[in-house]
C-alpha cells in the first residue's frame, strides 16, 4: 500500500522541520513548498490530488485563506477536492472559524499536540472522511439557464 502523500504549505523553515518530522513519524510522504504560488505550481502539474494539505495562514504575498481560494478554483477543473487543514500559532475559535468559512477542512493550532495531529490528519486522509467535491450552481447568465427560463 502506499503510503499518504501531504503537502504542506508553510514560509518558515522551522516549522517546515517540524511538520514533516510529525507527519513522517506517521507514515506519511511529506512535499514541502514555502509559498502559496509554490503550492499552486505543484498543484497544477500533478496528475493525482495529495491526500491532504497543511496550509499556514500567515504567509507573505498570499495568505493561507487566499491560496486556498485558488486551490478550490483550480480543483474545479481538476475534478478532485483535497482536505486543507489550517495551521496556525493562534488558538481562539474566530480563526478555526474563519478557516473554515474560508474553504478549509480543519484547523490545527501550534504547536501540536502530536496525537491531535496524527488523529487529525489520519481522519481526513482516510478513504471514508475525504470531502466529496462540491459542484457549484449553474452561473445566472449561463447557456443552461438562459434556456430553462426561456421555456
Amino acid at each position: 500500500m502506499n503510503k499518504p502523500v501531504l503537502l504542506v504549505v508553510d514560509d518558515n523553515p522551522v516549522n517546515q522541520k517540524v511538520v514533516s518530522a510529525l507527519a513522517e513519524r506517521y507514515g506519511y510522504v511529506v512535499v514541502v513548498v514555502k509559498s502559496g504560488r509554490e503550492a499552486l505550481d505543484v498543484l497544477e502539474s500533478r496528475e493525482e490530488p495529495f491526500h491532504a494539505i497543511l496550509m499556514d495562514l500567515n504567509m507573505p504575498i498570499m495568505n493561507g485563506l487566499e491560496c486556498t481560494k485558488l486551490i478550490r478554483e483550480l480543483e474545479t477543473s481538476k475534478n478532485w477536492r483535497t482536505p486543507i487543514i489550517g495551521v496556525s500559532a493562534h488558538t481562539s475559535d474566530s480563526c478555526s472559524r474563519l478557516c473554515l468559512a474560508g474553504g478549509m477542512d480543519d484547523y490545527l493550532s501550534k504547536p501540536f499536540d502530536s496525537s491531535h495531529f496524527q488523529s487529525t490528519l489520519a481522519h481526513w486522509t482516510s478513504g471514508t472522511n475525504r470531502p466529496a467535491l462540491r459542484v457549484l450552481p449553474n452561473a445566472p447568465d449561463s447557456e443552461e439557464n438562459r434556456e430553462s427560463a426561456s421555456a
